[in-house]
């Protein structure tokens, strides 16, 4: 998908393009709600646990470190 579709830091600006496959299409006319639902908002740091809250993956940070 990077290759075929440039998915990097230009992946919220690129445009589709006719030939694009369908799928792309739809993720690329949706992709504001991904941005929304992509990041956090740390506000005063009181609600997030950088080492215990599960940023990327299914377990913290902590628990993929073993610690």
């Amino acid at each position: 998908m990077i290759a075929k579709y440039s998915i990097n830091e230009k992946f919220f600006i690129v445009k589709p393009r006719p030939s694009d496959f369908s799928a792309w299409k739809c993720i690329l006319k949706n992709r504001e709600q991904f941005h929304k639902g992509i990041r956090w908002e740390v506000g005063d740091g009181k609600s997030i646990n950088f080492w215990l809250d599960n940023w990327c993956v299914d377990d913290s940070l902590a628990t993929l470190m073993g610690i």
